[in-house]
């Protein structure tokens, strides 16, 4: 095995790939774990790196898939990057991973030879998946006649509904997750939602609703209370940002008031703009949440990253769905309407049934929302298929005509000038 360059990290410094802050991390790790291999140093940058672009981890064998943002010129292929094969050899020895005589300490976290952490988000990673499981146990008592009635009182859809469906999976789950593009009706699900909990479990619910910033919770609160006196909410329900349910405290060592040993006091804890929210935050909440309380995640995964690192939403979205019997809701899903033609109903159903993933998912508490409702008519179709990216769709309907057009080149600069 070759030895490494006694200064591996700045020609990468220098390339632009790492920041200062990387190369000062990284240095400071290696001062204290007592790490001199300048293969660990390159890999515990491109983690601080990576934390600081938005992701929790690096893939070693992708490790050279670095961009460096406005500069071309830059070859990143041609900086002296050591072997896949040396990089893990060297981390599977490094004290930064293993620990030392020295101390204790161990700021690097290798997973499968693969993925490699800062031992901090690897450790809320754990916690967040533990508790997530945790929470996926027995089903909530509910009172099913009494969900029946509600879900055919707000959502009166003759065919497949997912907005029904979404409604349903929140009241009879433990958590439940509910994603969808701008317009598809999140924020009027979660009103309903709040309207079937109250008829379960009466005005003393309490309900804590919540965002990532000022702005998000207020258009949250004034969504949810445009919408309470049609549905009969008892209340006003105000919502706050993450960091004030949490009761931030600056300088405090433990951060939040509220937290595994001292938790929030409510029954049902909704989240908006969950896209937003980093590991962390996520962390810190589920650690604060009670085990009995209902938590609903809400959100639309392609947008709206979070400012720190992880992308939560995301990935309950697409993880593997683990689920307990729940013969409330498997009695809802048995229900939905046939979407074949009915009696005297030549019309379409307004939305395709679920499929058997989207089934899966839904018993395990994520259903996603995918009618636009903002727009009616083509535009509508038009937002659908952009939203499912369906190319062939979209093209089909703007040759049709009508209420789309195409543009050209010449018109559209015409327009960016304007």
């Amino acid at each position: 095995m070759t030895a490494a360059p006694a200064r591996l990290l700045e020609p990468f410094a220098d390339a632009g790939v790492l920041a200062p802050a990387d190369v000062h991390v990284a240095r400071t790790l290696g001062r204290l774990g007592g790490e001199p291999d300048e293969r660990v140093l390159l890999a515990a940058a491109l983690a601080t790196r990576a934390v600081r672009l938005g992701s929790v981890c690096i893939e070693l064998p992708d490790m050279r898939a670095v961009a460096v943002d406005g500069d071309d010129a830059v070859d990143v292929d041609a900086l002296p990057w050591p072997s896949d094969a040396e990089v893990l050899a060297a981390l599977r020895r490094s004290p930064l991973v293993i620990g030392s005589t020295a101390g204790p300490l161990r700021p690097l976290h290798l997973v499968d030879d693969r993925l490699l952490y800062l031992d901090r988000y690897f450790r809320q990673e754990a916690t967040v998946r533990e508790i997530l499981d945790r929470r996926a146990g027995p089903a909530p008592a509910v009172d099913a006649t009494a969900l029946a009635i509600g879900l055919a009182r707000f959502f009166p859809d003759t065919g497949p509904d997912r907005q029904r469906i979404a409604a349903a999976v929140a009241v009879t789950s433990m958590t439940s997750v509910i994603a969808g593009g701008p317009g598809t009706g999140k924020t009027h699900t979660v009103a309903r939602i709040l309207a079937l909990l109250f008829a379960q479990h009466g005005p003393r619910l309490r309900v804590g609703l919540a965002a990532p910033t000022g702005r998000a919770a207020a258009q949250l609160q004034d969504a949810v209370a445009a919408q309470s006196e049609v549905l009969g909410l008892p209340h006003a329900i105000p919502a706050q940002t993450i960091h004030r349910m949490l009761g931030f405290r600056p300088g405090n060592r433990s951060r939040f008031r509220h937290d595994a040993t001292d938790h929030l006091p409510y029954d049902v804890v909704i989240v908006d703009e969950t896209s937003m929210v980093s590991l962390t935050i996520m962390c810190r909440l589920l650690e604060a949440l009670r085990p009995d309380a209902r938590l609903i995640l809400v959100g639309d995964p392609n947008q709206l990253a979070s400012v720190d690192a992880g992308a939560v939403l995301a990935d309950l979205v697409s993880r593997t769905v683990m689920h307990r019997p729940n013969p409330v809701l498997d009695g809802v899903l048995a229900a939905e309407p046939d979407p074949g033609p009915r009696l005297g109903d030549t019309s379409p159903p307004t939305e395709r049934p679920l499929d058997d993933a989207e089934l899966t998912a839904a018993r395990g508490g994520v259903v996603e929302l995918l009618r636009g409702r903002r727009f009616s008519g083509v535009l509508g179709e038009l937002a659908d298929a952009v939203r499912a990216g369906d190319a062939d769709t979209v093209i089909a309907l703007a040759r049709d005509g009508g209420a789309i057009e195409w543009c050209g080149s010449d018109e559209l600069d015409g327009v960016r000038r304007d």
